[in-house]
């Protein structure tokens, strides 16, 4: 199989994933690219907030296609780059695979306490409590379960196709990256 320098990072909602992502591309000097970004910038050019887009996108292919287009993109003519989103592992299989773990409860939580971010607050992904962040946070997993399994026949919560698993309620994010870092060192040789 080959191996190219990518690292890619799956997860739960609030697991994470932006602020690793951010840290392994400082480290690595490497550039960076995230699905949810690329989600909420569709969105805001739309006019959507982003559970109008994930409902929208739960029954279009065709929005789905385009973030499959960036991945395979990745996949075929790059190195050198940190992918933050659910289906990498899939349409990049050169990658190093880490799925971060982490409880609904503890999900919700971070979740509603990163409400000020830029990104979250222009397409109305802000929650005014922890219970509506659970509830909104456990929609959005039967929509990715749902979708992908439809679409791809696979689940991004199946932990079994990741090179590397981190439940990082019980680590700092700048743990998570170390722990990614030697991982990935050690799968690269």
């Amino acid at each position: 199989m080959i191996k190219k320098h990518i690292i890619t990072l799956g997860g739960l909602p609030g697991s994470g994933k932006s602020t690793v992502k951010s840290l392994l591309a400082e480290h690595f000097v490497w550039n960076a690219f995230s699905t949810g970004d690329f989600m909420r910038q569709t969105a805001l050019a739309r006019g959507l907030s982003f559970d109008e887009f994930n409902a929208l996108i739960a029954t279009d292919k065709s929005l789905d296609e385009e973030i499959d287009a960036k991945l395979i993109e990745i996949e075929q003519f790059h190195n050198n780059v940190i992918v933050d989103s659910h289906l990498a592992f899939h349409f990049v299989p050169s990658s190093y695979k880490v799925f971060l773990d982490i409880s609904l409860k503890a999900s919700a939580s971070r979740i509603y306490s990163d409400n000020e971010r830029n990104s979250r607050k222009s397409v109305g992904d802000t929650m005014k409590s922890i219970e509506e962040a659970e509830t909104r946070i456990a929609a959005r997993i039967a929509n990715h379960n749902d979708r992908y399994m439809r679409y791809y026949n696979v689940s991004p919560y199946d932990k079994s196709q990741y090179d590397l698993v981190i439940n990082t309620e019980i680590y700092t994010p700048e743990q998570v990256a170390d722990l990614i870092i030697k991982g990935y060192q050690d799968w690269i040789k």
